[in-house]
């Protein structure tokens, strides 16, 4: 595999823990790391020592200007998702995007609209779909009635990842983390949102800034007349279903994902389950976004989580907040 993606330079921006698992399998599929970026610089220079590279720099326009560069793993805080992705659409650069696309609807929009006119590809990291577990369930469970998604963290203050909760960077809890339960029901349930609403509460101290609840439970109705529910908490996980939950129903078969999404196990199907620890191990190395873009790239083919999946995630993600906020269903825009 690593043979097919020799030629493809790449650069980094965002040098924490999210930035620096995408250069490893970045480096493991043969891609040579040309920048490192990070607005500390120490941590920008520190991953390219660890991982290879001919510089690092504080400067995002520096990467943008390099015109070696085929492709950017973006990994910042989120409120830099949208700057950065702008320009590195315009720069004509191929973009793995860490969820969520951005914080705003109309960031996402922007966004997908830089994309579209500069012919890049894009994926977002929502990385649950391209799971085995994900592309069994929507193979065999085509027509799906009901669904839910659950979140349920260990309180992030204590793992110093509080950044998550200021409106202005992470955007709470709900679009940070829990964005990946809502784009999974968003592409299990293969439809377009239509309306939704939701409660929240602040449990925890110095959360919530903003508004933004450390719990929410919501529901969604799709277009299709299908209908999920959600929760999202930084309360504390348990040995039964761990930080993930989910589930879906056609009204003759199920599925439950556990595991991490590891595992997925069917009700009235013709398999019982499907763990991913028993395939082997090149299938579990092709589950990957960046496998997904960079094929998309090589075949000139779509991506799994393209600029309209972020948008409407984001947009879902969006009005619940809203709902919260309002306490009144609604209307998701398309």
């Amino acid at each position: 595999m690593s043979q097919i993606y020799s030629g493809v330079k790449a650069a980094v921006i965002g040098c924490g823990g999210a930035g620096r698992g995408h250069a490893a399998k970045a480096k493991s599929l043969g891609i040579e790391l040309v920048g490192f970026c990070d607005e500390i610089e120490a941590k920008a220079e520190s991953a390219r020592a660890e991982f290879g590279g001919r510089y690092a720099t504080p400067d995002a326009g520096r990467i943008m200007r390099d015109d070696s560069i085929d492709l950017l793993v973006i990994a910042t805080h989120h409120d830099a998702h949208h700057p950065i992705a702008l320009a590195g659409a315009r720069a004509g650069k191929h973009i793995l995007l860490e969820k969520p696309m951005c914080v705003t609807r109309v960031q996402a929009i922007e966004v997908a609209e830089a994309v579209e006119k500069a012919g890049v590809k894009l994926v977002i990291n929502c990385k649950f779909r391209i799971a085995p577990t994900a592309q069994k369930a929507r193979a065999l469970l085509s027509r799906p009635r009901l669904s839910h998604g659950q979140l349920a963290m260990n309180d992030s203050s204590q793992s110093g990842s509080t950044w998550v909760w200021h409106p202005d960077d992470g955007g709470g809890l709900l679009i940070s983390t829990a964005v990946h339960t809502i784009d999974l029901l968003a592409y299990l349930m293969d439809s377009e949102p239509d309306r939704v609403y939701a409660e929240g509460q602040v449990f925890g101290e110095n959360k919530g800034a903003g508004g933004y609840p450390d719990a929410l439970v919501g529901t969604i109705l799709w277009k299709t007349g299908a209908l999920s529910t959600v929760i999202s908490a930084d309360q504390g996980m348990n040995t039964f279903v761990s930080k993930w939950f989910h589930e879906v129903w056609d009204g003759q078969r199920s599925a439950v994902f556990s595991a991490h999404m590891g595992r997925v196990d069917f009700g009235g199907c013709d398999i019982d389950y499907l763990d991913t620890r028993e395939l082997p191990d090149e299938e579990q190395q092709q589950a990957s976004m960046m496998v997904n873009l960079l094929e998309a790239i090589r075949t000139d083919g779509d991506t799994l989580c393209n600029a309209h999946d972020g948008v409407r995630t984001v947009s879902i993600c969006n009005a619940l907040d809203e709902a919260v906020r309002t306490g009144k269903p609604q209307t998701v825009p398309n």
